[in-house]
């Protein structure tokens, strides 16, 4: 596959970039204190870890990842091969979903095995969820990077998601607790659904909505990107 030569290519610019491997690597279990200082239970543990590796390692590292190669004219350079859009994009994203889904992966097992959380009944919702977040975040990096002018105003340009997601979508306290017109405006954040879900795979909790709100995420992220990704620098 043509995209995957270009994932290569950018893994080994990954694996040099110390913001996105602290991203990546650290922040994760940087927050778990905090997660279970809120809830030491097992699954809310998993799904909130889960949650921040979507925010972090997927959404933050590929803003920085899209504009940095867009700068470098990386991106202008591939669209003048063989390649197309949707392949170019993939395989800049490829590194940052690889790494995430590795963490989602390891942390799911190690905090198993420590709080002896039960098998998931339903782990296809754990697919669903897993796979639509990543989708998610990866347009949402890709849109958020047509309004970044350099990777240092990264940090400002995906401040709104980062925030709106991290204290409004359950992440560290459960929306029930919210009064419901405030809790129903909350699951309508792209991190919400995915939680959602995720949570479902252990619980008989209602999937008919997270499913639905996901997929006009996606299709919304979808049309973003064709309408306003930047393939040239911002100059």
């Amino acid at each position: 596959m043509r995209a995957t030569a270009v994932g290569q290519a950018e893994l080994k610019l990954f694996w040099r970039n110390r913001t996105a491997l602290f991203n990546s690597l650290v922040m994760p279990v940087l927050i778990v204190p905090l997660l279970m200082s809120v809830d030491a239970d097992g699954v809310p543990l998993i799904v909130g870890l889960t949650g921040f590796v979507l925010l972090m390692a997927v959404y933050y590292n590929l803003v920085t990842t899209f504009v940095a190669r867009r700068e470098e004219l990386v991106l202008k350079r591939l669209r003048v091969g063989e390649l197309t859009d949707p392949e170019i994009l993939f395989g800049a994203s490829l590194p940052s979903v690889v790494v995430a889904l590795g963490q989602m992966a390891l942390f799911a097992v190690i905090v198993g095995v420590i709080t002896g959380v039960a098998l998931p009944a339903r782990p296809w919702f754990l697919v669903v969820g897993v796979v639509g977040g990543v989708t998610v975040f990866a347009l949402l990096a890709a849109v958020s990077s047509a309004f970044t002018r350099t990777v240092e105003m990264a940090q400002v340009t995906s401040l709104p998601v980062l925030v709106a997601c991290l204290l409004g979508s359950g992440l560290f306290f459960p929306l029930s607790v919210l009064p419901d017109g405030v809790a129903t405006v909350l699951r309508l954040l792209p991190l919400s659904p995915v939680l959602d879900l995720l949570r479902a795979g252990w619980s008989d909790g209602p999937v008919l909505r997270p499913l639905i709100v996901l997929a006009v995420w996606i299709a919304l992220g979808t049309y973003a990107v064709r309408r306003w990704f930047r393939w040239d620098p911002r100059r």
